[in-house]
């Protein structure tokens, strides 16, 4: 086996190919700069100067990001190709950069309207593992791969495609798996079903993402912009855009938010305000906005480059919805185009877009179709379109029958090679690929009538024994590789991560790539010889016959697919041809699509579009159509310059950027481009900033709670706290916590590696876990808690462990775990935060992406009441001075509010007792359930006191095990237990039951919990998440592995019965819910109860005393362990040592208890059917526990702390 790597860093002139002038370069790579040797360097990118001519600028744009997105294909291909010639005889399996497909044949075409799309076949038998490809990232829509032959491997042959879609019915399931494809040119498309081919893929890069803006350059190179000076960076005086200049009174009553006032006196001037000389308006007592907001939407209207910084939390997105309200407004009175707003994500897009319509501004376009909003679906480009109805359109009409003359000429061409018949002589005439003479020969007429036998032609006849299923020559290569454990968990449905740009991601897309599909495939073929060695050579001899039936039989075969290759051969030709034509009329029907969809928007007054920063390109015919003179850019800081630049169209007159450059940058392929001298990942805000061009700042955050808002008060230090937040009414204590809302955990548990090379750090997950399961117990809802951590292998784990906690079973839908880089723009109540780097003892400190300050910004600023944060940071603190600044000021931002303490762990504080338990390892939390170490000592709505250890949750939640109390209406007690239904077995309440029952009633007052709860609309889940007493039952058995329940019917109960939705069980009688065992403690009580009644009816006992008692436990390794056999109650008779009196009879032999039946079913492996699968492990004595060595080097600090303040800076 040989292990593909090659280094792309080092370069020599004589390797690089020369390309043409790049204006000129199409979309997709060239052939020669994927095979190229070596990468083709861009020119260097300055960021703190300005730009000496428009023309270089966007050359050395347009080369960085080029090379950003066909690099990855290019060193992959390299790497296979030096991996073939080093070690021809040697398997090569994938890698982590690259993915190898072997005996890729093609299927079939579909001739859509987006173009002609190839349906392609692969074995993965370079790969390891199997693939689940419904959560693989492999060949997603829109990657380019490289093709070759198989005996060329990419020596001469290279060609490029893009991956169109890959279905999963009847496509990725099949085996061998199929997908759909483009080929970058029409010329470089395979017909022939037998070419077997390689087929290459990087795992570095998405070039759908790219392909977009490298168009949008090479369209911003013919033309001029306003902006351009700007971009330019030659110029930086404040001047209003040509719009407002002309019309510079506007209406902004929208500014007076004064809601609550039933009748507000009006602001003089402001629905007649002049931007440019009267300024800023005078309405602070009557808006929600602050000053420096105020200020900054100031800027937005009347200049023509405005940038507006927001650190996190100032309400940068309500700025940017003043500001539209405000230019709407301008619109529909002054008239004009609409305005484009644009965002890196489809999540930030839809939430300005929502808030438009919560604005009342309805007439938005949505471009592209991947929104998760219902309200935002509605508006969408194609939806709107199926309701229009559009004026008839000669060019297309003329254009659409010229398409579909091009799919009959195909399908009379494959008809002619494919199918279920044999090749049809006359069209080998046609081609003269066998003369007159030949053709005589096989339709003679004393032949013809048995030719014909079954329809199949003349070649029937001919080759007689020699006709063969095609499908018996070809080798079959199944592949069904086992998964490894590694590899089966990196595939699990929960850790699928968020999709990227789709090729077709939008319905109307979908639309495009429907077609007529047409199948590549042989059904019948010749038999070969069997000396193959020579078998082409004597067929092509063969063919020199003028009369084909005085071939010899045993050749027959191989002439019969010599013919049949040519006639393929001159198929494809043709094919080819009408392929590239067939291109050109789909091109020129996007253009009609374009003209109807600027109609569209024209004829219902649209206001605003909006659409990626991807599809400011992708529908870059549309947008420039539009003649717009607003482009708003949210999120602008981590929008890569090439995406804003390319999509400035001519009417541009104003680019207003919103975001942070403290915040997220733009992503970048390879690292190598990222820094210095190319800066890839330096985006147009940051660079305008970087060049002195005037700018905004909001400066009142409104999202943090003060001591939160503290930690980042280093790296803002203007930010101060709005009001709204120093309210315990709108920013309550974190529940449980003792209002300590903030504290950093620090620990040593060493981090670990997956398969896919990401951290991840088991410990400190289940850690974090616990730590969840305590808030969500203490009255949190999952929902509000986010976990961010810096890895997608941490996120992995992190999923895993949270599925498992008995404590939150059933709230799978409302986990929130995600890396800080898909997180930036969201918050939540609370974040727990996860670090992940750990070095093992005596291995170098390390913290890879931890150092980057962009994202420890996003990190520490997504909470609003509560921020928690788990890590090594000593790790952090040694790796180097980078990481040692950073890390630092964090530190202190907690250290200085005593929110750290690295000897006792983390603290926390039960509501009812307000005592304060520390936990400092996984071990700690044993069994705890929400409170401390205390017993609850309250007592209960039913009179008896509580017996439980301390936890918050409401007693009316949990089931009492004590004798009911209840008078009955027959007069008797209860028989049962508080909180079981009353029960009495004499006939007038036997009786009382027959008539309640009849007419639908409940027969007591007393209801089980499962009923209560499910009155009180709580889910199934909340039931388990809420009893103490389910807590215990649902614990792991010592003998299991860890995170394992007791039994996969166990499993299969908790997941088919309490992960019901309530609306599917409330509509089942609540009965039914009176027979669920929501605690076996409750059965193994009745049992015990009738054993204990006949031992003392039998015995003559005077009394029964039934005591619960506790059993502490807790976890050692994963596991659950305690001090012995774990017991619920205890059934005391007396002194077992007292003799019995001489004159007391012989008492009656014990009838068997009413458990015998339960215990003979379950030594027999039968659970009976109303009993609960749960079962109560046999805890083992707990072991005696061992403490962890502290490395020296953690410890020798070089006195940096003082006490758990950092002073060394």
């Amino acid at each position: 086996m040989l292990t593909l790597f090659q280094s792309s860093a080092e370069t020599t002139a004589s390797s690089v190919v020369a390309l043409p002038d790049w204006t000129s370069l199409p979309e997709l790579p060239l052939a020669s700069e994927i095979l190229a040797k070596q990468p083709q360097i861009p020119p260097d990118n300055p960021v703190t100067k300005p730009w000496e001519s428009k023309e270089v600028y966007l050359d050395t744009q347009y080369k960085i990001l080029r090379c950003d997105a066909t690099e990855g294909l290019r060193h992959s291909v390299r790497s296979y190709i030096e991996a073939t010639r080093c070690r021809p005889t040697d398997k090569i399996y994938d890698n982590e950069s690259t993915c190898i497909y072997t005996r890729v044949r093609v299927k079939g075409v579909t001739l859509a309207r987006m173009g002609p799309i190839f349906t392609i076949e692969f074995s993965l038998e370079q790969s390891k593992f199997r693939i689940l490809w419904q959560q693989s990232r492999r060949l997603i829509p829109g990657t380019i791969v490289a093709l070759t032959t198989k005996g060329d491997n990419f020596k001469s042959i290279c060609k490029v495609a893009t991956i169109v879609q890959r279905p999963f019915k009847d496509g990725l399931d099949q085996n061998p798996p199929r997908v759909d494809l483009m080929f970058a040119k029409p010329e470089d498309a395979v017909i022939d079903p037998d070419l077997e081919m390689v087929m290459i893929e990087s795992r570095e890069g998405y070039f759908e993402s790219a392909r977009h803006a490298l168009l949008g350059l090479q369209q911003a190179a013919k033309t001029d912009s306003p902006l351009d000076k700007y971009i330019l960076g030659s110029y930086n005086v404040d001047t209003p855009p040509n719009f407002i200049k002309e019309q510079p009174i506007m209406d902004l009553s929208s500014l007076d938010h004064r809601t609550g006032d039933p009748d507000p006196e009006p602001i003089e001037g402001l629905a007649q305000h002049d931007v440019i000389k009267d300024g800023i308006p005078s309405v602070l007592g009557a808006t929600l906005l602050d000053e420096s907001q105020l200020q900054a939407l100031h800027r937005a209207i009347t200049t023509e480059l405005a940038i507006i910084q927001g650190p996190p939390g100032t309400g940068k997105t309500f700025v940017s919805l003043e500001y539209l309200k405000t230019q709407v407004a301008h619109r529909r009175k002054h008239g004009g185009p609409p305005i484009i707003v644009s965002a890196t994500t489809n999540h930030a897009l839809d939430q300005l877009l929502l808030q438009c319509l919560g604005a009342n501004i309805t007439n938005i376009l949505r471009l592209g179709g991947r929104t998760k909003s219902q309200d935002i679906k509605a508006h969408t480009l194609f939806q709107r379109s199926i309701l229009e109805k559009f004026p008839a359109n000669a060019s297309k009409d003329y254009l659409e029958r010229e398409r579909k003359r091009c799919v009959s000429a195909l399908k009379e061409l494959f008809e002619h090679v494919f199918g279920d018949r044999l090749i049809d002589p006359n069209a080998l005439l046609s081609t003269n690929i066998i003369t007159q003479s030949q053709y005589d020969s096989l339709m003679d007429d004393t032949v013809e009538s048995t030719a014909t036998l079954n329809g199949h032609g003349p070649f029937m006849a001919w080759l007689g024994d020699n006709l063969i299923k095609d499908e018996a020559l070809r080798d079959r290569y199944l592949t069904q590789y086992e998964l490894s454990e590694v590899e089966a968990l990196q595939n699990l449905p929960e850790f699928e991560e968020e999709e990227v740009e789709n090729i077709a991601d939008d319905e109307e897309d979908q639309v495009r790539i429907r077609g007529e599909r047409f199948r590549f495939e042989h059904v019948w073929s010749g038999k070969p010889p069997a000396d193959m060695t020579r078998s082409s050579r004597t067929a092509e001899k063969a063919l020199r016959e003028q009369d084909l039936f005085q071939i010899q039989r045993g050749l027959r075969g191989a002439v019969y697919q010599q013919l049949r290759s040519k006639l393929l051969q001159r198929t494809t030709e043709k094919a080819n041809a009408l392929l590239k034509q067939y291109v050109s009329i789909c091109k020129r029907l996007k253009d009609c699509k374009i003209a109807r969809e600027t109609h569209l928007a024209e004829k219902q007054c649209i206001d605003i579009v909006g659409c990626t920063t991807t599809g400011l390109t992708k529908y870059r015919g549309f947008l420039a159509e539009l003649q717009p003179r607003t482009l708003l850019i949210e999120e602008a800081a981590e929008t890569r310059e090439v995406d804003i630049v390319s999509a400035l169209y001519p009417s541009v007159q104003q680019l207003v950027l919103v975001g942070d450059h403290q915040q997220l940058t733009p992503k970048c392929n390879l690292s190598w481009l990222a820094g210095h001298p190319f800066n890839a990942s330096v985006s147009l805000f940051q660079r305008m900033i970087n060049l002195d061009m005037p700018f905004r700042m909001l400066k009142e955050q409104r999202r943090m709670k003060p001591e939160l808002r503290y930690i980042l008060s280093e790296f803002y230090p203007n930010l101060v706290d709005h009001p709204l937040v120093e309210s315990l009414e709108n920013r309550p204590d974190v529940p449980g916590m003792g209002c300590r809302n903030c504290w950093l955990f620090d620990h040593t548990w060493p981090e670990e590696v997956n398969s896919d090379c990401s951290k991840f750090n088991r410990q400190e997950a289940q850690m974090i876990v616990h730590f969840y399961a305590y808030l969500v117990l203490n009255g949190t809802p999952a929902s509000k808690i986010t976990i961010l951590t810096y890895y997608n292998g941490q996120c992995k784990v992190l999923l895993r462990e949270l599925r498992r906690h008995p404590s939150i079973i059933g709230q799978e839908k409302e986990f929130i775990v995600r890396t800080i880089d898909s997180y930036q723009g969201e918050e939540n109540d609370i974040v727990l935060l996860s670090l992940v780097r750990s070095p093992k003892e005596d291995s170098a400190w390390k913290v890879g992406f931890l150092e980057d300050e962009h994202r420890a910004v996003v990190a520490i600023s997504r909470a609003r009441r509560g921020f928690y944060l788990f890590g090594n940071i000593q790790n952090a603190l040694h790796a180097h001075d980078i990481s040692f600044h950073l890390w630092a000021k964090i530190w202190n931002g907690f250290a200085e509010q005593e929110c750290v303490q690295r000897s006792k762990g983390i603290p926390l504080v039960c509501e009812a007792h307000k005592h304060e338990v520390w936990m400092k390892d996984v071990n700690d939390w044993g069994d705890n359930a929400g409170g401390c170490n205390s017993q609850c000592g309250q007592t209960r709505p039913c009179g008896h006191p509580c017996t439980l250890k301390c936890h918050p949750t409401r007693h009316e939640l949990l089931r009492c095990g004590q004798p009911c109390r209840e008078k009955l209406v027959c007069g008797h007690g209860c028989e049962r237990n508080c909180g079981q239904p009353c029960m009495c077995h004499c006939a007038q309440f036997q009786e009382f039951i027959a008539q309640t029952q009849a007419k639908e009633e409940v027969p007591s007052r007393r209801i089980s919990l499962a009923e209560r709860m499910l009155q009180m609309g709580a889910a199934p889940s909340e039931m388990l998440q809420q009893s103490i007493e389910m807590h215990q039952p649902l614990s792991r058995q010592p003998n299991t592995r860890p995170g394992r329940f007791v039994n996969g019917a166990t499993r299969q109960m908790i997941q088919s019965q309490i992960g019901r939705s309530t609306m599917s069980i409330q509509t089942r009688a609540s009965s039914k819910w009176t027979q669920f065992p929501a605690n076996i403690q409750q059965h193994d009580e009745e049992i015990r109860q009738e054993r204990a009644a006949e031992i003392a009816a039998a015995s003559k006992a005077s009394s029964t005393q039934i005591n619960e008692v506790y059993q502490p436990t807790s976890l050692v390794n994963g596991r659950r362990v305690g001090g012995g056999r774990c017991v619920n109650q205890q059934v005391k008779h007396g002194k077992a040592d007292d003799p019995a009196p001489a004159s007391a009879p012989e008492p009656e032999p014990e009838p068997a208890p009413a458990s015998a039946p339960i215990a003979a079913a379950e030594s027999a492996g039968v659970v009976p059917s109303e009993f609960s699968l749960i079962s109560i492990p046999v805890l083992t004595p707990i072991p005696a526990t061992t403490s962890v060595p502290i490395p020296a080097h953690v410890c020798d600090v070089e006195h940096q702390f003082e006490g758990d303040l950092l002073i060394a800076l």
